[in-house]
């Protein structure tokens, strides 16, 4: 036999004046309280038409009207003057001057299928999401809260979706792994766009997901209704909808691997029913067990010894790393040091090698230094590492090019280039590194590398003096940041001059505490 539950609701009756109503929660549910002639009632907050919260109406002439679309209800027994609805009206008590709302045992909880979603999703690695709960996506959220309870889930509340999909897309670029972003339907789904582009351009993996309208109204131009698959069909890789009877742990699987193979958004929204219902029998969530392979490749040996023999016949090769190498620049510095060539970086790979590391040059293109530009020129061969060739970076194609990147789109996208490795970077860099210790006969670029840098600091503090009675200069404020920002500060950056002259005049060097 079930039994009753009693959830305090307020301290003290007075809390709540006469002919007054407010919503308050006992156990998982939201209830309307009213004080009503001397006495404190309680009913289901949800009107039954289209779910108005009714702690949200008021009391006028003995009823309780529905603040979405004025349905009358009595205050405490729930019934619909005139009609044979109402809502449910629950037992209350009042002990020790305290209000307390009685409630049946809750039936245990039933699997649903946003349940059997979020725990492949988590299966799968994607233990992050950043979002906004609201009426249109309820059913997701409390799936991602009992993960969060146990302890496999962080979920982060965010303003505005717009932040959500940032936040995501900037979550893979620092860790290499997919994060989640979460809105309701329409307009919540839509704000997260831009941050989605942003992951697609950067390649990165991402995971969207949106709540929806019911399906049952979908076309009737229902509240908040936008074709959510239609709209994000220019960002996302894989773009769904969940229906009631999917294959629903196979399509959080489907989009999950899309997004890690492919490097790109996926997407996948949710009807509010469909949210709510039960998980079929035998669906289970499922695992990357046996559905993914290990990304350890290593390129075509064929096109290693072709690099193997430009880099044996070079003296003065150059190493490029961009944001794609980001995961391994352990191996690449290593495989720098031990051919004594200097290593630039794209403006999205500034800091991945410290500019006081003595093969360091600073960043390449127009955000840039001359330092990188003057080593590019001067190579007999680049070794270009997780760089896309953009314009921003300006790498030359006139200069001997082997190209390393692990996604074969990438190599020779826009232009020919000598050798193009398609291979894990990390990999690469020690097949590479192996191959060719001790068998090449390289200069010792590090003496013109502290002579460029000496070069450069000159020219800044020439700059630094110049007055033309405008303002201070960009190079002044950079000038300052590094001298008094901490050595472990975290510079956030937005797009524009501000952002050329971060990179041109600041400085990434290792930490004191890191220095041998």
């Amino acid at each position: 036999m079930k039994k009753l539950n009693w959830y305090k609701v307020l301290d003290k009756k007075e809390e709540l004046p006469e002919n007054r109503v407010m919503t308050v929660t006992a156990g998982h549910k939201q209830i309307a309280l009213s004080h009503f002639e001397g006495k404190i009632c309680a009913l289901d907050n949800s009107c039954p038409h289209q779910g108005g919260p009714l702690g949200e109406g008021s009391i006028e002439n003995g009823i309780l009207r529905c603040p979405w679309h004025g349905w009358d209800y009595h205050p405490c027994t729930g019934k619909a003057p005139g009609f044979d609805d109402g809502v449910e009206p629950y037992e209350v008590k009042e002990e020790n001057g305290a209000i307390y709302v009685g409630l049946m045992e809750e039936e245990p909880h039933q699997p649903t299928i946003s349940d059997v979603m979020m725990e492949t999703m988590v299966n799968w690695g994607v233990d992050t999401v950043f979002g906004m709960v609201g009426h249109s996506n309820l059913g997701v959220a409390d799936a991602m809260r009992r993960l969060e309870e146990k302890g496999k889930l962080q979920y982060f509340g965010i303003r505005h979706e717009g932040a959500a999909a940032f936040a995501a897309s900037g979550y893979a670029k620092l860790t290499g792994k997919p994060a989640a972003c979460f809105g309701i339907a329409g307009p919540g789904a839509t704000n997260m766009f831009t941050g989605m582009w942003d992951a697609k351009v950067d390649r990165v993996p991402l995971l969207a997901l949106s709540g929806q309208v019911d399906t049952q109204v979908l076309g009737t131009g229902a509240f908040q209704e936008v074709d959510l698959v239609k709209a994000f069909q220019t960002v996302a890789d894989f773009n769904h909808a969940v229906q009631e009877h999917s294959k629903h742990s196979e399509l959080m699987t489907r989009a999950i691997k899309h997004a890690i193979i492919n490097r790109q958004v996926s997407h996948i929204t949710f009807p509010d029913e469909v949210q709510f219902t039960v998980r079929p029998e035998n669906e289970e969530a499922q695992t990357p067990e046996g559905r993914i392979t290990p990304f350890t490749i290593s390129p075509p040996e064929e096109m290693v010894n072709k690099a193997i023999y430009l880099i044996r016949e070079s003296t003065r090769p150059v190493i490029i790393v961009g944001h794609g190498a980001k995961f391994s620049i352990g191996s690449i510095i290593k495989f720098a040091e031990g051919m004594n060539a200097p290593v630039i970086t794209t403006f999205k790979g500034k800091g991945l090698i410290p500019d006081n590391h003595p093969l360091g040059c600073g960043v390449l293109g127009r955000s840039g230094t001359p330092i990188a530009s003057w080593f590019m020129n001067e190579s007999d061969l680049l070794i270009v590492f997780g760089a896309s060739f953009s314009n921003h970076t300006g790498i030359t194609p006139k200069k001997p090019i082997i190209q390393v990147d692990f996604d074969p789109m990438a190599l020779s996208k826009f232009h020919k280039v000598d050798v193009a490795l398609w291979g894990e970077v990390g990999i690469t860099a020690k097949l590479l590194s192996d191959a060719v210790k001790g068998k090449t006969d390289t200069l010792d670029q590090r003496i013109e590398v502290a002579a460029r840098w000496k070069i450069w600091r000159k020219e800044k503090l020439n700059r630094l003096k110049d007055d033309h009675d405008r303002g201070i200069s960009s190079i002044a404020v950079f000038d300052a940041m590094n001298r008094i920002t901490p050595e472990n500060a975290v510079i956030a950056v937005d797009v524009g001059n501000n952002t050329y002259s971060l990179t041109t005049f600041t400085l990434y060097t290792i930490p004191r505490a890191s220095r041998s």
